[in-house]
């Protein structure tokens, strides 16, 4: 059990080092914005191409899905390190998505068989160890900085750790998947799920709260550096707050054992707008790291919320359920550009308040969807 929920860990270290190191690769390789936002969004396109893994867990090895994805982020991580023009650094990212979705899908998938009627509180745990990736991977970027090896080293580090961990993994006797068929493929179980209205809906919600995740967290940190003025160590720490936030929404959930989510998403997704809104209306930077906070509270108590109601969707195809609403999700990779444009046009400031934007689009979608619930539509 503890080897499942550390995959969270190691990813939340690794995933989260090019939102944070954002500024410092733009500027070092000369990228503009929306360069740099390509960059960034690029490990989701990657993800939608992992998504088959996530299939595939369904009725294959998931050991061999997730030790596989292990090494092959290790690798991805490595030439993001060494890679010194866009086009590099652009594939090096789709790989880290492809890679983390292998990783992520194949550990997760045996974790649901053996947390049983109690996934929720696993999941919250899942993130809970998670947040101690989320902080080591802003911290270990700072220790890089300010002793003079620079981003890069931080990457070599993070791929390493990776090694280590796919190598744990290999070692590991994982739980194959419940009843396999193997007369049966893959994707026929596909159909009934793209058939589920409710699927759409939060594939829909998730696309809004992976935007407003590590792609605003990546536009904090410039915000600060360029328009605040603050350094570039005490920029990436504010991003320890977005980890701070997470654990508080992670702890509160992983005490509760086999039990629905009790609040539905509006709640959740109204904290989310006003803590990435703080950040934008309130030039402080006390304001601005309670708002990162804010924000990393209400993306994960919402993203838990969505986890638990997809695990019931469809009982025994949920590597298929988890793929379909990934997918969607990922399609939004799209909308940072949007802020890398408006960052490269009219500065900094006015990416981020695109994302804001975005928060307000979640709390009209997340409305909707509670009304929907209440007449047992969604």
């Amino acid at each position: 059990m503890f080897a499942l929920l550390a995959a969270r860990t190691v990813d939340e270290c690794a995933g989260f080092l090019p939102a944070a190191s954002f500024a410092s690769v733009r500027a070092d390789l000369g990228l503009s914005y929306a360069q740099a936002s390509l960059v960034l969004v690029l490990a989701a396109p990657g993800g939608i191409v992992g998504n088959v893994f996530a299939v595939l867990a369904d009725h294959y090895s998931r050991r061999v899905i997730a030790t596989a994805g292990a090494f092959g982020y290790a690798a991805a991580l490595a030439v993001f390190a060494s890679g010194r023009t866009f086009a590099v650094l652009a594939g090096a990212s789709f790989a880290i998505g492809l890679c983390a979705t292998a990783l992520i899908n194949g550990t997760e998938q045996a974790l649901v068989d053996v947390a049983g009627a109690d996934v929720t509180a696993y999941f919250a745990r899942g993130v809970l160890f998670g947040t101690v990736g989320g902080l080591l991977g802003p911290l270990l970027l700072v220790a890089a900085t300010a002793t003079g090896f620079g981003w890069r080293a931080a990457f070599v580090a993070s791929s390493l750790l990776m090694v280590g961990y796919g190598i744990w993994l290999g070692c590991l006797r994982l739980p194959p998947p419940p009843q396999p068929d193997r007369t049966a493929r893959p994707w026929d179980g596909l159909r009934p799920i793209l058939a589920d209205g409710r699927v759409w809906y939060y594939g829909g919600v998730a696309l809004l709260v992976g935007v407003l995740e590590q792609p605003f967290a990546a536009y904090v940190v410039a915000y600060v550096e360029h328009d605040r003025g603050l350094s570039p160590v005490v920029a990436t720490m504010l991003l320890s707050g977005w980890a701070a936030g997470a654990a508080v929404a992670a702890g509160r959930s992983s005490r509760r054992r086999a039990q629905r989510p009790r609040r539905g998403l509006s709640a959740h997704a109204a904290l989310l707008c006003i803590g990435t809104a703080t950040t934008l209306v309130v030039p402080w930077a006390p304001a601005i790291a309670v708002g990162v906070a804010l924000n990393g509270f209400a993306a994960t108590a919402l993203m838990l919320v969505l986890k638990t109601r997809l695990v019931a969707l469809h009982p025994g195809r949920v590597g298929g359920t988890v793929a379909a609403v990934s997918t969607i999700e990922f399609a939004g990779f799209g909308l940072p550009l949007g802020a890398g444009r408006l960052a490269d046009r009219y500065g900094v400031r006015a990416g981020l308040a695109f994302f804001v934007i975005l928060a307000v689009a979640l709390v009209v979608a997340a409305v909707a969807g509670d009304q929907a619930s209440n007449t047992r539509a969604i």
